[in-house]
């Protein structure tokens, strides 16, 4: 079958296109004007990037924490369902996706009069998105603004009409599924089963509503894998029961990995892992891997509470745990080692796998005081001249008997002033080619060369770094300015397909402040400590939406007239599922859903010249070209 390449191209500035240098490109901010309360950013509580993803198609997907308070995007206003309760504001989740130059394709809020919880998603190679998302239903309390969880336009949990009977209406563990091209919802899998209260402790109100999710990831065959911490009952289609001292009382889940595949079906048997613990997602943050040509999976993160694999405990602090993917059985563990008496000395914030091998890349902070060492696995870290938080990179080989350190680099300068404020926040990985893409904040450091260094009282700032994944050294060191007093952070980061870095974070005060950024100053928008942003760092004059794709005839479709004055005719003998609408300079300009075999786009607010129109039915996509007059 005949395929082709379809290349838009914007260029936007002569000098960055002769310096191909990194140059920021845009910026946007977004959020509620209510949210956490308390000193400091936390993960757990702020308004955040919770991840990025890129399609082939160069379109950017964006996961973020989303407080109440007339919210909004880019200067536009988007739905909040949560509302200002006896503990604060709610919290929402929000899906929204840009085109290449930042324009915002579409946008989904998800979520209720409670806390949403997730901590990513992830994309297939057929417009679909998934996630895995924990959530609470409080419409039982009385209180007019306590809605139930919302996950699509026609999917609201059923309002609690009665506190002491379970029902469907309290599950909180959902997997999702979404249209990359419309944000609209697909199919939702309810991971419990029945909720009951526990009759072997009678009148006290022990159940097994709560739950608790890992990371999601998909495989080569679009299978998604994620990990589920469920309490007493039977659950996951009736395969698995879980005892009754798995309840709120003892605060314990247990954990299985559970696989589906695009349509919403489970696949296989869901996999026991012998790991005990309060949670996966909160205070503590657990990564989960697959290293799928070596069928291994990797737990790796740190943890403030109990945790044991195999009944045996793992240190407070930074660990990395491999397992069989077909068993569970542990391979071998890595942990931190440090002569501190004060536990976490080390938090891994992210491991990621590499994508053309097995290694395994980490990031994270670790604690230096009174010259004690701090290492992990069969690596120490060198002496530093000053007390405090040090960031780190590290890579490793691994086998399915062992690891070891290939590299690792920190900053070898800090904060004499600060030191305690030094490198805190969160810290994330992507991949660039032969690059590792290193994303955080910072007040001062020195990294191969690079200097950051801020003013005193100035507090953290976002920083990128490009390193070598060969040796680590540091090929590239990007930092915004922002206002005095502010913690703000990079907390998630993806590679489009043309190298350019697109980032998210935390925002407090005011970024992009120096003339020399190129981009607009951008502010939070409410009175609440701070925002979410996102940014796109990029490396060249190009923004390409590249798609390998059917012609028309091919297809069966028909597209016209053409020139069109007003209305564009499509005709199918495949249902038309959506279509959009790109300038010459590659903008989308119009979207939309389509439901038919035939259907009509009014082109009439359109501006005379070449335009592009994209077309997916449910067996092609197809982009063909118009004029218009």
């Amino acid at each position: 079958m005949r395929k082709f390449f379809l290349l838009f191209i914007l260029l936007f500035s002569i000098q960055l296109f002769l310096s191909q240098n990194y140059q920021w490109q845009w910026a946007k901010s977004g959020g509620g004007v209510y949210g956490s309360y308390g000193a400091g950013f936390t993960y757990k509580d702020d308004e955040l990037v919770l991840d990025i993803a890129v399609d082939n198609n160069n379109n950017t997907y964006y996961l973020v924490a989303l407080y109440s308070g007339s919210p909004q995007l880019d200067g536009q206003p988007v739905a909040h369902y949560g509302s200002i309760g006896n503990n604060g504001a709610r919290r929402d989740l929000m899906l929204f996706s840009t085109d290449c130059m930042g324009n915002i394709r579409w946008k989904r809020t998800i979520g209720g009069a409670t806390y949403e919880d997730s901590r990513n998603f992830v994309l297939d190679n057929n417009g679909g998105l998934y996630l895995a998302i924990s959530t609470g239903n409080l419409s039982g309390n009385g209180a007019a603004t306590n809605v139930p969880p919302r996950f699509g336009d026609n999917d609201i949990l059923p309002v609690i009409t009665d506190n002491a009977v379970f029902s469907d209406a309290m599950k909180t563990a959902y997997l999702l599924k979404y249209n990359t091209s419309d944000g609209n919802l697909v199919w939702r899998q309810t991971l419990q089963g029945e909720v009951i209260l526990d009759p072997s402790y009678p009148g006290v109100p022990i159940n097994n509503t709560n739950s608790t999710l890992g990371a999601t990831l998909i495989d080569s065959q679009n299978i998604i894998h994620f990990i589920v911490g469920l309490r007493l009952g039977t659950h996951l289609n009736n395969t698995v029961t879980v005892p009754s001292n798995y309840n709120v009382l003892t605060g314990l889940y247990k954990y299985y990995v559970v696989k589906y595949d695009t349509s919403g079906n489970m696949v296989g048997s869901p996999l026991l892992l012998p790991m005990e613990g309060v949670t996966i997602n909160t205070s503590d943050r657990v990564n989960f891997i697959y290293d799928e040509l070596n069928n291994r999976y990797y737990l790796g993160g740190f943890h403030i509470g109990d945790l044991s694999y195999n009944n045996i405990p793992l240190k407070k602090g930074g660990f990395l745990l491999a397992i069989n993917a077909t068993t569970a059985a542990e391979l071998w563990r890595r942990e931190e080692h440090f002569t501190l008496s004060a536990p976490t000395a080390m938090q891994i914030w992210a491991v990621k796998k590499d994508p053309v091998g097995s290694d395994l890349f980490l990031v994270g902070n670790y604690v230096r005081i009174n010259n004690e060492s701090t290492g992990f696995g069969d690596y120490t870290f060198p002496p530093q001249s000053i007390d405090g938080n040090n960031g780190f990179i590290m890579r490793l080989s691994t086998t399915n008997t062992s690891s070891s350190v290939l590299w690792a680099k920190r900053a070898t300068g800090m904060n004499p002033v600060y030191p305690s404020i030094f490198d805190i926040s969160l810290k994330s990985l992507a991949f660039n080619g032969n690059e590792v893409i290193f994303a955080k904040s910072d007040v001062y450091s020195i990294w191969d060369g690079f200097t950051l260094s801020r003013p005193v009282n100035h507090l953290t700032d976002p920083v990128v770094m490009r390193l070598s994944k060969s040796t680590g050294n540091v090929l590239g060191f990007y930092d915004v300015m922002g206002s005095a007093g502010a913690n703000d952070t990079f907390s998630a980061v993806a590679v489009d397909n043309d190298g350019n870095i697109m980032l998210g974070g935390h925002i407090e005060g005011q970024l992009f402040t120096l003339p020399n950024d190129g981009v607009p100053t951008i502010v939070r928008s409410g009175s609440s400590k701070g925002d979410f942003f996102i940014a796109k760092l990029a490396t060249s004059a190009t923004c390409s939406l590249s798609v390998e794709e059917e012609t028309a005839e091919e297809a069966d479709l028909q597209f016209y007239p053409n020139p069109v004055h007003e209305f564009l005719t499509i005709k199918s003998k495949n249902k038309l599922e959506s279509y959009e609408v790109y300038s010459s300079v590659g903008q989308t300009v119009l979207r939309g859903s389509l439901g038919n075999t035939s259907a009509q786009i009014n082109m009439s607010a359109l501006t005379a010249g070449v335009y592009y129109v994209k077309v997916k039915t449910e067996k092609a996509v197809v982009t063909e070209k118009f004029l218009k007059k």
